[in-house]
């Protein structure tokens, strides 16, 4: 067999570690500027070219396979190096420090590509990064100890201060492998102080007469999912929360509905210098198409 033509290009290289960054053709396309029937085509042109399939549908997201994974090693230091290049020959004049806050929910692995690669465009600039309670969050911008946030917060909630970003629904969650049944003092898996999810479970419960009782608290949501997928109790997740080994509690769901969340940012009480505009601007770009 004779080997695949070798020259691999920059905007392909890029179309394939954006859709990776990202999970979905669609946000890919809305970060490049692209239609989604572009991307499509530089993948499935990339396919070819090399004869492997590099990536795959896990739930909603695409997610690299093994070939696509060790393309995308070598794509991630090919595109580092050029846009290095790029960057030496018209250093951007960003500069400064910008406190940065995200909840878990978002994800790191859709964060800290984009923290890397603002980096690299804007090399004298620094983004301290936090990852906190949605609450928690909102405290620290409001006490000047963050310059900016994404942050989780009930639809009716949401002011003018916020750049909404997209929207979930929230749900009650059980093991998907021993799922619980509702008894009468209801076990809640919570992510400790602060949680707002925790406060609204038990609200909700106290609001209908329900009895109920905390019987873990963590504060990482692989230790929800794994507390709750184990059986151990109930809890409430978003849906981009919803694992594996977790399913939705279809009479608690029926029973208790419970609202929207939106995820939106939000400026601290800094003056919004030109690298605090910039990384916004970023992260809305990027985080505004998670929807997609």
């Amino acid at each position: 067999m004779s080997a695949p033509n070798q020259r691999l290009s920059i905007d392909t290289l890029r179309t394939l570690r954006t859709v990776v960054d990202t999970g979905s053709a669609t946000a890919a396309a809305d970060r490049l500027n692209l239609s989604q029937s572009a991307v499509s085509w530089k993948i499935k042109r990339l396919e070819a070219q090399l004869g492997r399939t590099l990536l795959r549908r896990d739930g909603r997201r695409l997610v690299a396979t093994a070939d696509g994974e060790a393309l995308l090693a070598h794509a991630r230091r090919i595109l580092d190096a050029h846009d290095d290049a790029l960057a030496y020959f018209a250093p951007s004049r960003l500069k400064g420090r910008v406190r940065l806050g995200v909840p878990e929910q978002v994800g790191l692995d859709r964060i800290a590509p984009l923290l890397a690669e603002f980096s690299r465009r804007h090399p004298r600039t620094t983004v301290q990064l936090s990852v906190m309670q949605s609450p928690v969050l909102r405290d620290a911008l409001a006490q000047d100890t963050l310059d900016l946030a994404v942050h989780q917060d009930y639809v009716d909630r949401i002011t003018s201060a916020d750049t909404p970003l997209w929207r979930e629904s929230l749900h009650w969650c059980t093991s998907a492998a021993t799922p619980l049944a509702v008894a009468k003092s209801i076990p809640l898996v919570t992510f400790g102080t602060g949680c707002h999810y925790g406060w609204l479970a038990q609200a909700t419960l106290r609001e209908a007469g329900m009895d109920h009782r905390i019987v873990a608290e963590t504060p990482s949501l692989a230790g929800i999912q794994s507390a709750i997928g184990s059986g151990l109790g109930f809890g409430i997740l978003n849906d981009r929360a919803i694992s594996n080994d977790v399913m939705t509690a279809a009479e608690l769901e029926r029973r208790f509905p419970l609202p929207d969340v939106v995820h939106a940012l939000r400026y601290g009480k800094r003056a919004r210098d030109a690298a605090l505009r910039a990384l916004h601007e970023a992260l809305q770009e990027m985080l505004g198409s998670i929807a997609a």
